[in-house]
Formats: structure tokens, sequence, C-alpha cells
């Protein structure tokens, strides 16, 4: 038991440590990209009306999802043949592969208000007058938790996207991006955010309605423990690709 518990733990440690550190390069391109945008708009140059109302925190909350689904993709891809080829059973990869990704998802909602409370300190802005913050009723906390369960989530539907490429191939592997689309329009439907909307054109229902936080966080869990099931089952007798 005491070395499948340190396997788990050697495995979560150094997806953290790792995915980490892409983390921390990825919040550095926002970063650029939301200066670029300042010093672009201070010397007159013409944006997109929208992006006049970005703040940095409202970007880096988009944008994490996708950083979010891409290294899930990696984690199916590059990660579970070089463990498993080191001794690393499917079943503690998979445990430890899921706590590096809560870790990350826990660690970016603690950076990301930090990094912009900073930028806001020297920019001379209120570090709650955010575009994002509103659509949370002005609750950091909901905003937060928000944050962490969809970049989670995300990461997830990555995963498990990789890992239906990994074992099915190419043709039966696009079936597992069409499910992965499910689940986040599902999930989004829950928080009524960006893809909320593919419900009105493709389902006879309408998401002009009011969700209670315990309702969405219901919802997600659903969503998340679906996604931990069908991952675990494409994974469990996968064959490693050398």
């Amino acid at each position: 038991m005491k070395q499948k518990s340190s396997a788990i733990t050697k495995v979560s440690t150094e997806l953290f440590v790792k995915q980490g550190s892409w983390a921390l390069g990825f919040l550095g391109i926002i970063l650029l990209i939301y200066v670029g945008l300042g010093i672009g708009i201070n010397i007159g140059v013409n944006v997109r009306e929208g992006v006049l109302e970005e703040d940095f925190f409202t970007i880096a909350y988009r944008s994490t999802k996708g950083f979010m689904l891409v290294i899930g993709i990696i984690s199916a891809y590059g990660f579970l043949s070089y463990y498993v080829r080191h001794g690393i059973t499917r079943r503690d990869f998979f445990n430890g592969s899921t706590l590096a990704a809560l870790y990350l998802s826990l660690a970016f909602p603690v950076a990301m208000p930090l990094i912009h409370w900073i930028i806001s300190m020297f920019a001379s802005q209120d570090a709650g007058n955010t575009r994002l913050l509103q659509e949370f009723n002005n609750s950091w906390l909901l905003t937060l938790v928000s944050y962490s369960v969809q970049i989670f989530i995300y990461y997830l539907m990555g995963w498990m996207i990789g890992s239906g490429f990994y074992r099915f191939g190419w043709i039966r592997g696009l079936g597992w991006i069409a499910a992965a689309l499910v689940l986040i329009g599902f999930m989004d439907a829950l928080w009524q955010f960006e893809l909320a909307s593919i419900w009105e054109e493709w389902v006879p229902v309408t998401t002009d309605f009011s969700v209670t936080l315990p309702v969405s966080l219901a919802g997600s869990l659903a969503v998340i423990l679906i996604a931990l099931t069908l991952i675990r089952l494409i994974t469990r007798r996968v064959t490693i690709k050398m």
C-alpha cells in the first residue's frame, strides 16, 4: 500500500511541477499580450471595441480553458507511455494525473487574482472592477470556484480526447471529441458562459434561465465523474505505444 501511495505521489508531484512550469510560461505570454494591448491602445492602434473592455483576469480566465485542454491531451499522449514504461501502473498514473490536474486547477485561481491585483496596483486601477467579476455578481468566491471547476473539467476533456485517440486511433477518436463537446456544452450551460448558446442551436430549449450555485456545482461534479470514469475505462487496458 505504501509503495502504491508513493507511486501516486511521485506521478502527481512530477506532473504538477512539469505542467506548472508550462503554466508559468503561459501566464507570461498572457501578461505580455495584455501589456502589448495596453501599449497599443495608448499609442492609438485601432482594436476591436470589446478588447477595450478586457482586463488581465478576464482574458486569462477564458484562455486558461484552452491551455488546460491542450495539456490534458498531452498528458494522454506524452506521459502515459513514459510512466508505464518506467514501472508505474496504469491505475497509479490515472490517480496521480488526476491529482496533478486538481492541484493545477487550484493553483490558477490563486495565481491569477494575485497577478491581476499587482497589475491593477501599477496601473492605478480598481482590482475589483473587472468584467468577469461583474458576471458573477461581484463575488470573488463564486468567480474563483467557477474558474477552478471549469478549467479542471477542460483538462479532463483534453485527457479524455487524447486517451480516445491514443487507444482507438484517428477515426474512432473523433467520437471522443464529440463526447467532450457535449459534456463541455452541458457544463457551460450550467455556468451560463461562452458555449451555453450551443444548447439553443441544437436542442429545443433555452438557456435564458437562472441556475443556482448548488445546481451548477452538482452538475459539474456529475460531468467530472463521467469524464473520470470514461478516462479510466479507456486507459485501464490500453496498449502502451513504444
